[in-house]
């Protein structure tokens, strides 16, 4: 079926790291829930499935044929509406489609294997939760060390939240007139208060690109009303692209907000993305914000700081994928970086908000700890790592530190 040849194309560029995940889910979800589906689930399992694989086959296979075997555990793990010999069957008709007929009689065995004897999980009980929760074992041993294991447990083995969350573009409606729009285009919605989950379908294209609404987490709008923005304020966006935090932001109070990142082409994701919500009050630097000599004229520095993204991973499943314990010193000591030249853009009185999207203690508390050390100047007035709760809730951290007069 072609729909098993684009999970193929999708997860072999995903692995092969020859495509953002991000756009690569995203040409998912241009072809069907089906194919949508199948991707984020081995993507979501993917822990789990190398763990089955390493159990049932004595040699490593070549990478294509571990997709298509990870492909297959998916449909005969959980997709109901498929029989098992028909997803066999689709796997084995999907290699010959690909010219690797050869292996049919491999992944056969191995598939009736899986469904006779299935794979026993590991003793060791971080090694059990990693298999059964799909999540590495570096991040869980992480997990278990700062939250304990009964808390680690609990928000690792959620279902993930599969709506999105929506909001509307105060410049041109209201969060009311958003929900009947919504209605009239027979979109079903659940309003968590400052906007709408919904099922990101083909219904709710022409708001969007008409500029009424917007995709942004429930998380991401709360981090931005931390930083109580007033009329008047001057607000410097360290790491801003594409853009949604600084928009936002611009939409809470009559303010000038200057949007920075290193790379050219992401500042002009963010025009783009300001020119679709009709956001004029937006300026635009392409510099680093670890080193640029900034004045200190502003009232409040958003750093929302480049990171792991693990409190995130439930709705970016290829997060994990790209993840290596030994990234959380370089990712600690550019966060690091960000903030202390941060310090010098914000006026007496100002203030920092500090934020990431990982629940990892290295990467917020640490860094927030380190830089009050060498900060005298600065207060902490606000720190808490936020867990993902399963109910749309994603996982992030926030901190506000205020300069003193």
């Amino acid at each position: 079926m072609k729909e098993d040849l684009y999970i193929y194309d999708i997860l072999s560029d995903i692995y092969k790291g020859e495509s953002y995940g991000e756009r690569a889910l995203g040409r998912s979800r241009a072809k069907g829930a089906f194919v949508t589906r199948t991707v984020y689930g081995v993507l979501e399992r993917d822990t789990h499935y190398e763990y089955v694989i390493g159990k049932l086959v004595q040699k490593r296979p070549k990478p294509y044929a571990v997709i298509l075997l990870k492909m297959g555990f998916y449909m005969l793990d959980y997709m109901d509406s498929v029989p098992d010999y028909a997803a066999v069957n689709r796997i084995l008709d999907c290699a010959q489609e690909l010219g690797k007929g050869a292996i049919k009689g491999f992944l056969n065995a191995v598939f009736q294997r899986y469904l006779k004897d299935g794979v026993k999980l590991p003793k060791s009980p971080a090694e059990k939760l990693s298999v059964t929760a799909s999540v590495p074992l570096w991040i869980v041993n992480k997990y278990i060390s700062q939250y304990g294991w009964e808390r680690a447990e609990e928000f690792l083995c959620r279902e993930p939240f599969t709506k999105q969350h929506i909001r509307h573009n105060a410049r041109r409606t209201t969060h009311a007139e958003l929900g009947k729009m919504l209605e009239i285009a027979g979109v079903g919605y659940e309003d968590s208060g400052l906007g709408y989950f919904v099922d990101w379908g083909e219904k709710l294209y022409s708001l969007f690109k008409q500029g009424y609404m917007t995709m942004q987490s429930l998380t991401s709008m709360k981090c931005c009303r931390m930083a109580e923005v007033a009329d008047g304020d001057n607000v410097l966006d360290t790491c801003s692209a594409p853009g949604g935090k600084a928009i936002y932001l611009g939409e809470l109070a009559d303010i000038k907000v200057t949007c920075c990142d290193i790379h050219e082409h992401r500042v002009e994701l963010i025009k783009a993305y300001a020119g679709r919500m009709g956001a004029d009050n937006l300026e635009y630097k392409v510099c680093d914000c670890a080193v640029e000599p900034f004045k200190p004229v502003y009232d409040v520095v958003l750093c929302d700081v480049p990171c792991s993204g693990l409190g995130v991973a439930a709705s970016k499943p290829d997060i994990y994928l790209s993840r290596k314990r030994e990234d959380l010193t370089a990712l600690s000591q550019k966060q690091s970086a960000i903030l202390n030249n941060a310090a010098g853009a914000v006026k007496n009185g100002g203030k920092i908000i500090y934020s990431t999207c990982t629940t990892l203690k290295e990467e917020n508390f640490d860094v927030v700890s380190e830089f009050l050390r060498t900060h005298i100047n600065f207060d902490l007035e606000f720190s808490n790592q936020f867990l993902p709760d399963g109910k749309g809730e994603e996982g992030f951290y926030a901190a506000v530190l205020r300069r003193k007069q």
